[in-house]
């Protein structure tokens, strides 16, 4: 292993370095056309006359938010949402004229969910900045349980996966696991031709995926929470939202290891020469420095903090004080607090530095565009809720409350695999919303399900930005084998979360 200061893992073999072929992108007049076609429905919405129950204001709504979501799902994300707040500012649902325009920006950039997913990329960003990644995986791969136990190895393996995904990032858990899995493969002469070959590699992929939306704080999987907060007027609790994703991550983990050493059961004798020892002899790490113990000691720290109001008393020491703060406040204290301690010549975190390379904009106007576009979806003056309930009622209206759960989750994992997965779940928040009132049940179970599925993307290189590197890597991969391998998985995902994630939903958000 190099030295703690690179970002990601670089093995050697032959002289050689492994590297990640990044994904195909589509070609300048692909993404013209793609981007001529979501402006067109922006501007198109703008002159439709109301229909279906929708009014004038929610027309031009509908327009910018469907356009925003094309253009996210097949050109980019930023301009996208700058482009559809624009449009929204001219609907007239937050006023008339300049001053429409002016609300439309302070609310959509004012809201603190914008403002938390700017200081966690931040705060986050800085365990990665700093090399933590490279001691978290090494710490996985040198636990003496994996030596000469080929399928205990694949589960520590994949649980470091699992776990840089939720604290990153798919796309960086892939670039940290990707030379190390290679290098072992090399190693221990497992070729492309080997059975078990596919079936590590996509099981890699899919346990990160599903890793990626454990913390509802961060990333895109905030755009989801949001979006249904903002809709619903209910605040999601952290605490079980994760224990949800932790507990179904696991499960699902647990079957797909089980299912290949008792059913698929490939040739893994090559894997009883893993050797814990030899791989911390051969992958030697400097000794961490006081920067990166802090941050490591922060994570469970932060974390602990921001459950703490949803489990005690709020009589309990610090209890008030956090809930005052909330979210946002905490994840302020600790930017603030790494920005004070010196370490070298500079702080901790150099708000600049990190900020400058780990900030994704992208995500960022998306967030600020998601949630306020779902403010208006939600709202009466728009009567999208009326027409979602008239034009749906057919196919889920009369439904019992098992057949509207799995159609919900089916749409959303076979959407999820064409489109932006956190949009997605945007859109559908409404229906869910609107038809679990209907039919008289809870929404946060079948809206937190769902915001789950949507990031079951792995079948297409469109279903995410790591699907789409992980289709671009032909040396690892073939599409025969992500479909092969990777479909049954996805069933099995949306079968799970239907008949254990629901009902386990239902009893941790009562």
């Amino acid at each position: 292993m190099p030295n703690a200061d690179n970002k990601a893992f670089s093995f050697q073999n032959d002289d050689k370095d492994i590297v990640c072929t990044p994904e195909k992108k589509p070609t300048n007049t692909k993404l013209y056309v793609h981007s001529l076609i979501g402006i067109a429905i922006m501007v198109v919405f703008q002159f439709l006359p109301a229909m279906g129950g929708i009014t004038p204001i929610g027309m031009k709504m509908v327009g910018a938010f469907l356009g925003m979501v094309y253009l996210w799902s097949l050109v980019d994300t930023m301009w996208p949402s700058l482009l559809g707040l624009i449009f929204m500012g001219f609907s007239g649902f937050a006023g008339e004229g300049a001053e429409g325009m002016i609300n439309t920006m302070l609310n959509a950039f004012g809201q603190h969910t914008v403002l938390l997913t700017l200081f966690c990329m931040v705060l986050f960003g800085a365990l990665y900045e700093s090399g933590c990644t490279n001691y978290i995986a090494n710490w996985f791969l040198t636990r003496k349980i994996i030596t000469g136990r080929p399928y205990v190895f694949v589960g520590i393996f994949y649980a470091a996966c699992y776990l840089l995904s939720t604290l990153i990032s798919p796309i960086s858990s892939l670039l940290v696991m990707w030379p190390i899995a290679l290098s072992l493969m090399e190693e221990l002469k497992i070729e492309l031709c080997d059975k078990f070959w596919p079936y590590f590699f996509v099981g890699m992929f899919f346990v990160s995926t599903i890793g990626q939306p454990l913390f509802p704080f961060m990333g895109a999987q905030l755009i989801v929470v949001s979006a249904f907060q903002s809709m619903s007027g209910m605040a999601v609790p952290y605490g079980q939202y994760m224990a949800l994703n932790l507990i179904m991550c696991f499960l699902l983990g647990l079957v797909y290891i089980l299912v290949l050493k008792y059913i698929i059961r490939p040739d893994v004798s090559k894997l009883k020469a893993v050797n814990a020892e030899k791989i911390a002899a051969q992958n030697t790490l400097p000794p961490m420095n006081a920067q990166q113990k802090a941050f490591l000691i922060m994570l469970p720290i932060y974390i602990v903090l921001l459950l703490m109001p949803s489990f005690l008393p709020k009589t309990f020491p610090l209890v008030p004080t956090l809930t005052a703060l909330g979210p946002l406040g905490v994840t302020i204290v600790f930017v603030i607090f790494f920005s004070i301690i010196r370490f070298g010549s500079g702080p901790f975190l150099n708000f600049k530095e990190v900020a400058y390379g780990q900030l994704s904009w992208g995500i960022y106007f998306m967030i600020a565009a998601a949630v306020y576009g779902a403010n208006g979806l939600s709202a009466d003056s728009t009567g999208v809720k009326t027409f979602l309930l008239s034009a749906l009622n057919p196919i889920l209206g009369g439904r019992s409350e098992m057949a509207f759960v799995a159609i919900m989750f089916t749409v959303a994992l076979i959407i999820t695999n064409f489109a932006n997965n956190a949009a997605m779940a945007v859109v559908l928040m409404p229906v869910i919303l609107a038809f679990s009132e209907q039919m008289g049940i809870e929404p946060m179970p079948v809206a937190m399900g769902v915001g789950m599925m949507v990031f079951v993307a792995m079948l297409t290189p469109a279903a995410s930005p790591h699907a789409g590197m992980m289709h671009g890597r032909k040396d690892i991969y073939t599409t025969g084998d992500i479909m092969r391998i990777g479909f049954p998985q996805c069933i099995a995902t949306l079968i799970f979360y239907i008949f254990i994630g629901y009902p386990l939903a239902k009893l941790l958000f009562a």
